[in-house]
């Protein structure tokens, strides 16, 4: 499975919700040894992507992920169906959204009418249910610590590079 980054990903998720906009789910929690945050996010008809990001300035999430599985065992779709809750990739064009805003269209109206499907500026491609369990998190980690081994290595070369483990001088 190829590393790419962050965006790359999100971009390939949004590809394939096109193909399949129902059914997604994801889990989410925090990889403390790499002190990163984690998404599995994923589809019965495409498989399990996962995504490491972390905030590398007050205005840059930076990240990477991978595709870690074509399957879905019923037991992980099980796990997330526990403690879930709704969860969405959100895209916006700035130009419509701009446009809207000059046509006096508040904000806000603009957000939520995303959020009902209407395209004003801001879309929801990917949309779900997504579970902040610890367990479940900490279940998926273990299911998949071979697969995600080159992903953390590569994460915390970019991580480190970025100087996410330096101390303050």
């Amino acid at each position: 499975m190829k590393n790419k980054p962050r965006n790359e990903i999100l971009n390939d998720i949004i590809k394939d919700s096109k193909k399949f906009p129902e059914g997604w789910k994801a889990a989410s929690g925090k990889d403390k040894k790499l002190f990163s945050t984690d998404y599995y996010i994923f589809n019965p008809n495409i498989g399990i992507y996962l995504l490491k990001e972390y905030q590398k300035n007050p205005f840059q999430v930076t990240g990477i992920g991978t595709k870690i599985a074509r399957r879905i065992d019923d037991d992980i779709e099980e796990g997330i169906n526990k403690k879930s809750e709704g969860f969405g990739i959100i895209q916006g064009n700035i130009q419509k959204i701009i446009k809207n805003i000059e046509k006096g269209i508040h904000p806000q109206k603009i957000f939520e009418e995303g959020l009902k499907g209407n395209d004003l500026g801001i879309t929801m491609p990917v949309k779900g249910k997504a579970s902040t369990s610890e367990n479940t998190f900490n279940y998926l980690q273990q299911t998949f610590a071979s697969k995600q081994k080159k992903l953390n290595e590569k994460f915390e070369k970019m991580a480190a590079d970025d100087g996410l483990y330096s101390s303050y001088d």
